[in-house]
């Protein structure tokens, strides 16, 4: 066995390397990339004739892996909270900061608005008039809330 880990070439690491890109084809997420990336790290370290040893070899690449691995989810956990796949089903929150203008009256703080082929129903702290230029600001489930601009 100790023959076989001495004998252990950077083709070897290469070749682990694919193997794990392969596996990240079928569906890991992202997780087998920084792996991958650390074996042919190793195998770049050994074609240079840095590392021999199979010990250090091995050594270099859990440390690697490790490493890349904190990286990934650290990278790929903030850009999946910039995400506005969150909104992508809220039709209301995807209109929140339009800017319209009034067809019909608000009276008593409530009316509606058409907007494309929907008319959502309007809520405002004050009546306002046909024409009067209004903002978006919120949303409370299906009833917009508009202010005055």
């Amino acid at each position: 066995m100790v023959e076989q880990l001495e004998s252990l070439t950077y083709w070897h690491w290469i070749i682990l390397a694919l193997l794990l890109l392969g596996g990240e084809a079928l569906g890991a997420a992202g997780f087998m990339i920084g792996i991958s990336i650390s074996a042919l790290g190793v195998a770049l370290l050994m074609a240079l004739g840095i590392v021999v040893d199979w010990q250090i070899q091995f050594l270099l690449f859990a440390l690697l892996s490790v490493v890349a691995s904190i990286v990934f989810w650290k990278f790929f956990s903030v850009s999946s909270e910039n995400d506005d796949a969150g909104m992508i089903n809220n039709r209301a929150a995807q209109l929140i900061g339009r800017t319209l203008t009034l067809e019909h009256d608000v009276e008593n703080g409530q009316g509606k608005l058409q907007i494309g082929d929907t008319f959502w129903k309007i809520v405002a702290q004050q009546d306002l008039k046909a024409g009067t230029l209004i903002e978006i600001h919120g949303a409370e489930g299906m009833v917009l809330l508009i202010k005055k601009v």
